[in-house]
């Protein structure tokens, strides 16, 4: 069996903030890319039934865990996967129904399974990070690698995506441990993902905090952080990671 390629999108939708407002700019960005892999992060009920509706040949996990519904979820081209089993693990965020949300999917043509996997770490200016002056998401990275560690087959591609509100600590542990950054495995610098000018509120800083990040058993081909607008608005105030994989 030849290689197969998969369109790869990481995208935090900004809850529901100037929504419905950004309907129609996610609209035309999810019908102009249609990725075969979405992962969502501060995912909403409103927004959640919005994508539904948008791509009906795309499937997501349905779990009774309210995370699920509301932090962060994993949508997947039907016609080309299926699930296994997914899970929800607690790798110490402060945030109620955070976790690492993943999913075991299979290719519909032959026997190959790629493991899937999101997070939306703890923000910079979370109140207790304030107080204390110690980064959560240290220790947040180093309990997605345990994860990933035992969840993860032999041999078997794997994917983390998410808002990691950081621009150095998880990239770097994570590239120790052998899994790289799209941009990093291309040999590319990673553009800034946040704030997307003018729709988010704070345009003080500048950082590439969203990531797509993988194992060898998965080889990106092309990675970009597309600026897409309609008309006034764009999708989200960050921008989204977009990269293909060849599985």
């Amino acid at each position: 069996m030849h290689p197969l390629r998969l369109s790869i999108v990481t995208y935090n939708l900004w809850n529901t903030e100037r929504w419905p407002h950004r309907a129609e700019a996610l609209n035309k960005f999810l019908d102009l890319f249609t990725p075969d892999i979405l992962c969502i992060q501060e995912l909403r009920e409103e927004t959640q039934s919005f994508i539904d509706k948008i791509m009906p040949m795309h499937q997501r996990i349905d779990d009774e865990f309210p995370g699920w519904n509301c932090e962060g979820n994993i949508y997947w081209n039907s016609n080309l996967l299926e699930e296994l089993e997914h899970g929800a693990e607690d790798i110490g965020m402060l945030e109620k129904y955070r976790r690492l949300f993943w999913v075991r999917l299979k290719l519909k043509e032959g026997a190959k399974s790629i493991f899937v996997s999101t997070a939306h770490y703890t923000y910079q200016g979370h109140e207790k990070e304030m107080e204390t002056g110690i980064s959560p998401r240290l220790g947040q990275t180093r309990r997605t690698m345990e994860e990933l560690q035992r969840l993860v087959k032999d041999n078997e591609p794997a994917l983390f995506l998410g808002d990691l509100n950081d621009p150095v600590i998880p990239a770097r542990l994570m590239s120790e441990a052998g899994y790289e950054s799209c941009f990093k495995a291309l040999n590319m610098i990673s553009p800034p993902t946040y704030p997307c000018n003018p729709t988010a509120k704070y345009l003080n800083m500048n950082q590439a905090i969203d990531w797509i990040i993988a194992n060898p058993h998965a080889r990106p081909l092309s990675a970009t952080v597309p600026h897409f607008f309609y008309g006034d608005f764009a999708p989200s105030d960050h921008w989204p990671v977009l990269a293909v994989y060849e599985i």
